[in-house]
């Protein structure tokens, strides 16, 4: 989740250790705390896709502290894993 309470997530295919893995990180929804602290979680209908990672299977999304960027955490399997940041957490 964001700063501003937007809701990011990943979602991969896998089709096993060996790969392929394909994946995509979405804007899902939002959260907001009402001024009584009611928290409500709206879920997009269709969420908007932010980027896709072919050949990577994304299991992590943190947004960084004070920073556009998102690390992005990847479990490959037998192929290993990466870490990568993008500007996903802005706004």
């Amino acid at each position: 989740m964001t700063g501003s309470g937007r809701i990011i997530v990943s979602s991969a295919s896998d089709a096993g250790d060996d790969g392929p893995f394909d994946s995509a990180v979405s804007d899902a929804g939002r959260v907001t705390v009402s001024a009584a602290g009611q928290v409500r979680i709206t879920l997009a209908a269709h969420p908007a896709v932010l980027g896709t990672f072919p050949r990577y299977k994304i299991e992590a999304v943190e947004c960084l502290p004070g920073s556009a960027d998102a690390l992005l955490g990847t479990d490959d399997e037998n192929l290993g894993g990466y870490v990568r940041a993008m500007p996903f957490c802005g706004a």
